[in-house]
């Protein structure tokens, strides 16, 4: 989808570095977050006024950001890197 244009544009790769806790997110940093119900979703972490969730932000300002809980959570990885192909 368009949720983080302009930063990624859809069909662009991206790198990630898998983190294996997720006590230590890098707040304001563009994650891959698995899901259970959404699947993979692309979005900004910051923190959530809800104790158990994360706030997912978009980089497009049509899209609000939303909660996901903590207990939705399969995996976190953290983007270091895309390609895109022109």
């Amino acid at each position: 989808g368009d949720s983080m244009v302009p930063k990624y544009y859809p069909g662009v790769e991206v790198g990630c570095s898998i983190l294996k806790s997720s006590r230590f997110i890098q707040w304001n940093k563009v994650h891959v977050v698995a899901t259970r119900e959404q699947g993979l979703l692309i979005k900004r972490l910051m923190p959530s006024e809800h104790e158990d969730c994360l706030l997912a932000v978009s980089e497009n300002s049509r899209y609000l950001p939303f909660d996901i809980p903590k207990d939705e959570i399969t995996g976190i990885a953290l983007v270091i890197g895309s390609v895109s192909l022109e």
